[in-house]
C-alpha cells in the first residue's frame, strides 16, 4: 500500500474494518437466527406434547388396554412431518409414527425424566423432546420430535443474502468511504499542495540571489590580487544580494506564520492618514529615482483599529508597486476616502496595465509579470498586502486595470466607535464585499 494515496489507503483500511464488522456482525445473527428458530420450534414441541398428553389420559379412561390407548392417541394427534411415539416406562414403544427420525436403539426410558436434544438423522437435525409422565397406575414415556429443516433454510437464505448483500454494501461503502475520505482531506490535501509549491517556489527564489553572491565572491577570489574598483564592484553585488535576500526571507517568513495562523495582530487606534502620509514620504524616495511624482488627496483624521506596523506595510507594498510600474515622468495618484462605517484607499499608477488573462494571478506569490523590472521585487507585496487586509477584516483588490494605469483599492472597517464620538450618531457599517 506504500504506493496509494493517503485517500486511497484511508479508503482501504475503512473498507476492511468494515468487512471484519460486517462478517462478524453476519456471524453473530446466522447464530441468533439458529437460536431463536430453536426455541420456536421447542413452543411447537412443547404444544403438542401437551395435546398428546391431554389425548391419551382420556384414552386411558376409555380403555383399559394401554396400548390400544396410546395407538387411538397417536392416531388423534398425529401431524404429518412430525414424529411422536408413546414408549413404556422401559423405553419399549408401545405406539410410534417415527416418520423420517432415526433414533435406533437409544430410546429413553421412563427413569430419564423429561429431555430436549437435537438428533441427527441421515434425512437432516431434529428436535426431540421426551417427558416421562404417570397415568394413574401407568408410567409412560412420551416423545415428540420435529425436523429442523425450515431452521436450516432460513439459516441458508440469510447466508445467501450475506454473500450477495455484504460485497454490495462494501463497494457502496467503499465508493462512499472515499467520497468522504477526499472531502475530509481536501483542506490537508490543499494546505499540502500550497506548502509543496510553496517550498518549489520559495527555493527558486532563494537559488538566484544565493548563486549571484556565491559566483561574485568566487571571481572576486579567483585571482590572488585585483583593483580595489573590482572587489568594490563584487562587494556590491554581494550587499545587493543579501539585501534582496533578506528582504525575500522576510517576506516568506510573514507569509509562513499567516498561513499557520500564528501571526497575532497588535490592534490599537490609530489615524489612517498619517501612516499613508509615512509611507508616502518613504516611497518619495524611490519615485525621484525613476522620475514618477505621487499625487495624494483625501481626508484627515480618518481612525481605524488594527497593527500599526502591518498597516504600514500593507501600504508600502501598494505604493512601491505603483511606483514600480510607473513610467519616468508618470504619476502615481493616492486617495483616501471616509465612508460610512469604511475607510477606501485607492492607489492608482499610469504604467501599461495588467492583461485581463493575468489580473487573476497577481495576487499569486512569486508571480512577477512585468520581465522589465528585472530582480527588483520578490513577487510577495501583493499577496502580503492581501493578507493584511484580509487579517483586518476588509479587502485588497484590482479595482480596474487598461493600457493607461491600474488602480489597486483597500477597504478597510472604520473605527465606528471613534466616529460616533466625534459627530455623536450611529452609521450603519456596510459590508465590505460592495465597492
Amino acid at each position: 500500500m506504500k504506493g496509494l494515496s493517503l485517500r486511497l489507503r484511508l479508503t482501504v483500511w475503512y473498507s476492511l474494518a468494515l468487512l471484519v464488522t460486517m462478517s462478524l456482525g453476519g456471524i453473530v445473527v446466522l447464530r441468533e437466527q439458529g437460536r431463536v428458530g430453536i426455541r420456536r420450534v421447542d413452543r411447537e414441541l412443547d404444544a403438542f406434547a401437551g395435546t398428546l398428553r391431554g389425548v391419551l389420559a382420556d384414552e386411558l379412561t376409555e380403555h383399559d388396554d394401554v396400548a390400544v390407548a396410546a395407538e387411538d392417541a397417536r392416531r388423534t394427534v398425529t401431524i404429518p412431518g412430525r414424529a411422536v411415539a408413546i414408549l413404556d416406562a422401559a423405553g419399549h414403544p408401545l405406539t410410534a409414527d417415527w416418520g423420517r427420525l432415526k433414533l435406533g436403539d437409544a430410546l429413553p426410558s421412563g427413569d430419564d425424566g423429561s429431555r430436549v436434544w437435537t438428533a441427527e438423522s441421515p434425512d437432516g437435525a431434529w428436535r426431540v423432546h421426551t417427558a416421562s409422565q404417570s397415568f394413574e397406575k401407568n408410567r409412560l414415556v412420551l416423545l415428540v420430535a420435529a425436523p429442523l429443516s425450515d431452521v436450516n433454510r432460513e439459516q441458508h437464505e440469510i447466508q445467501e443474502a450475506m454473500v450477495i448483500g455484504i460485497p454490495i454494501a462494501l463497494l457502496i461503502a467503499a465508493t462512499g468511504g472515499l467520497y468522504l475520505a477526499s472531502v475530509g482531506l481536501r483542506p490537508i490535501t490543499e494546505a499540502l499542495r500550497t506548502q509543496r509549491q510553496f517550498m518549489a517556489d520559495a527555493s527558486h527564489e532563494l537559488r538566484t540571489p544565493v548563486s549571484v553572491a556565491r559566483v561574485s565572491a568566487e571571481v572576486a577570489l579567483s585571482r590572488e590580487h585585483r583593483d580595489e574598483s573590482e572587489y568594490r564592484e563584487a562587494l556590491t553585488i554581494v550587499a545587493g544580494e543579501a539585501q534582496r535576500l533578506s528582504r525575500l526571507v522576510d517576506d516568506m517568513l510573514v507569509l509562513a506564520r499567516a498561513d499557520a495562523g500564528g501571526y497575532a495582530l497588535r490592534s490599537v487606534d490609530l489615524y489612517f492618514d498619517e501612516i499613508v502620509a509615512e509611507c508616502r514620504r518613504a516611497v518619495e524616495v524611490l519615485a525621484a529615482e525613476r522620475g514618477v511624482t505621487i499625487r495624494s488627496l483625501g481626508a484627515t483624521d480618518i481612525s481605524v483599529k488594527g497593527d500599526e506596523d502591518l498597516l504600514r506595510r500593507l501600504v508600502l507594498n501598494i505604493l512601491q508597486n505603483a511606483v514600480q510600474h510607473s513610467p519616468a515622468g508618470g504619476d502615481v495618484e493616492v486617495e483616501l476616502v471616509s465612508e460610512p462605517g469604511r475607510v477606501r484607499l485607492r492607489v492608482s499608477d499610469h504604467g501599461p496595465g495588467i492583461p485581463a488573462a493575468d489580473q487573476a494571478r497577481i495576487f499569486d506569490r512569486f508571480v512577477q509579470l512585468d520581465v522589465s523590472r528585472g530582480r527588483q521585487g520578490t513577487g510577495l507585496g501583493l499577496p502580503i498586502a492581501r493578507w493584511i487586509a484580509e487579517a483586518h477584516r476588509g479587502i485588497l483588490v484590482l479595482e480596474n486595470s487598461g493600457p493607461h494605469g491600474s488602480t489597486f483599492t483597500v477597504v478597510l472597517p472604520a473605527n465606528v466607535q471613534e466616529n460616533r464620538r466625534a459627530v455623536n450618531t450611529r452609521v450603519p457599517v456596510p459590508p465590505l464585499s460592495h465597492l
